[in-house]
């Protein structure tokens, strides 16, 4: 009896995170490719919340890098200057695009060089303790 219990409770608790994890959507990822003598990046990607409350992109993880931080372009006495942000909120039933110019994730002292064609896997960390891991594209300079 407390088997079957210990079962159900297990399989509902997967039930519900599955759930969870259904509430947000990453599209449209990449990274781009290293310049050659840098060990630093920067990805890109959509994320979407389908949830009815506001969740919040807190970190960002992976093991190409020790050091991912998420930044944003903002215009400050007519020059677009780049700064570092806590997190990034993305609204209930809404989209945040993690783009040039606007927010994007910055990779520091990578480990390695990133190259065009391959993949690279980054773990996403929310504010409602969901974690999102995803394949990231390496996509070539452009």
């Amino acid at each position: 009896m407390k088997l079957n219990y210990f079962l159900t409770t297990l399989i509902s608790f997967f039930i519900s995170s599955s759930v969870l994890a259904a509430d947000i959507s990453v599209s449209e990822q990449y990274v781009r490719e290293t310049i050659p003598g840098t060990t630093i990046s920067s990805a890109y990607m959509s994320l979407s919340n389908q949830s009815n409350k506001p969740v919040t992109l807190t970190s960002v993880s992976s093991t190409i890098s020790k050091r991912i931080e998420m930044h944003e372009h903002i215009m400050t006495e007519e020059m677009m200057k780049m700064q570092q942000v806590d997190s990034i909120v993305i609204n209930a039933n809404d989209q945040v695009v993690l783009q040039p110019h606007g927010y994007h994730l910055m990779v520091f002292n990578l480990q390695q060089p990133l190259q065009a064609d391959t993949e690279i896997t980054m773990t996403l960390h929310f504010d409602n303790k969901e974690n999102v891991t995803i394949k990231v594209p390496v996509q070539g300079l452009k």
